[in-house]
C-alpha cells in the first residue's frame, strides 16, 4: 500500500472505479478531481501487485461535520483480488496516515445489505455505524446497486477508542462466532433455495438486538429481485426504528446454521453521558 504520486495513478484509480462499479462517466470521481482533493487534504492509497499492477485503492477527503477528520468516500478492489484482505489492509493504510496528520477519526458509509462490507467495517475495524441515511445517493448506473434505493449506514471509526486498538493489536477475530444470545428483530427462513425474512419487530427494547440478513445480497438481488427488494424495505424499517430511538450498529457477527452462513447486526443502545 502507498500513497498515490504521480498522474498514472489517479487514472489507474478512474480505471479501477469502471472495473470494480461499472459506474457511468458521470458518475465517476475524475482524475482531477482526486488530485485536486488530495492535493488539500484528501488521501488516496493505492494496492498494487509485485510487478507494479494497481488492483485497489481507498480515497478519503477532508471532513468538518462533527470536527476535522477524514471521511472515506471509496474503497475498490478488483473482484479477482477481492477476499484476500487487500481492503482491510487498505483501510489500515488510511488508519495510519490519518493518525500521522493528526487526526483520530475517519467516516465513511456503507450498503447494509452487504455482509462482507459490514463484518469489515464492525467487526474487524471495530467501528460503529451510528446513522442510517435513506436513499443517500438516489439512483446511480451502477450493477451493484441493482436499481434500489441507495440506504446506507455512517460509520465511525474512533482510531483510538478502546474497542479499535484492541482490535488492531490482536489482528483478525475468529471466521465465524455463536449466535448472539439478544432479542431478534427478524426472523429468517428458507423458501424456493432463498433466504425469506419475517416482519420486523419495531417494538424490542432490549440493550442488544440482531438483526439478520442475506448472507449474498448481490447474488439473491440479481437472482430473486422481487425477494431482495422485500428485504430491502424489512432492513430498512429496522434501521430505520431502531436508529431512530437511540440504537446504534455496534457490531457484526457472522454466524452459521446448518452450513448455512447467518449474518447478524449487533444493535445497541447507545450511551449517553
Amino acid at each position: 500500500m502507498r500513497l498515490a504520486g504521480g498522474r498514472a495513478d489517479f487514472d489507474a484509480c478512474v480505471q479501477l472505479q469502471r472495473a470494480v462499479w461499472g459506474l457511468s462517466d458521470l458518475e465517476i470521481t475524475s482524475a482531477i478531481q482526486l488530485i485536486a482533493t488530495t492535493h488539500a487534504g484528501g488521501t488516496l492509497h493505492v494496492a498494487e501487485t509485485g510487478e507494479g499492477r494497481p488492483v485497489g485503492f481507498a480515497y478519503a477527503f477532508a471532513g468538518l461535520r462533527g470536527g476535522a477528520h477524514l471521511h472515506s468516500d471509496m474503497v475498490a478492489v478488483l473482484p479477482e483480488f477481492q477476499r484476500r484482505g487487500v481492503g482491510l489492509h487498505l483501510k489500515l493504510a488510511q488508519r495510519e496516515e490519518a493518525l500521522a496528520r493528526g487526526l483520530d477519526l475517519v467516516t465513511w458509509t456503507f450498503d447494509p445489505m452487504q455482509a462482507r462490507n459490514a463484518n469489515l467495517n464492525l467487526r474487524r475495524l471495530a467501528a460503529v455505524a451510528t446513522e442510517f441515511l435513506e436513499d443517500f445517493y438516489g439512483t446511480t448506473s451502477s450493477d451493484l446497486h441493482h436499481g434500489l434505493p441507495t440506504d446506507r449506514l455512517l460509520v465511525r471509526w474512533e482510531l483510538k477508542a478502546p474497542r479499535v486498538l484492541e482490535r488492531v493489536r490482536e489482528g483478525e477475530p475468529p471466521r465465524t462466532v455463536a449466535p448472539p444470545a439478544h432479542p431478534r428483530i427478524n426472523e429468517v427462513k428458507w423458501q424456493a433455495g432463498w433466504p425469506v425474512s419475517s416482519e420486523p419487530r419495531l417494538d424490542l427494547d432490549a440493550e442488544r438486538l440482531v438483526l439478520e440478513i442475506p448472507p449474498e445480497w448481490d447474488v439473491l438481488a440479481k437472482a430473486a429481485p422481487r425477494v431482495a427488494e422485500a428485504w430491502h424495505v424489512k432492513v430498512r424499517q429496522a434501521f430505520r426504528a431502531y436508529f431512530g430511538r437511540g440504537y446504534i450498529a455496534a457490531d457484526f457477527a457472522p454466524t452459521e446454521e446448518g452450513g448455512r452462513r447467518r449474518p447478524l447486526y449487533v444493535l445497541e443502545k447507545r450511551r449517553t453521558n
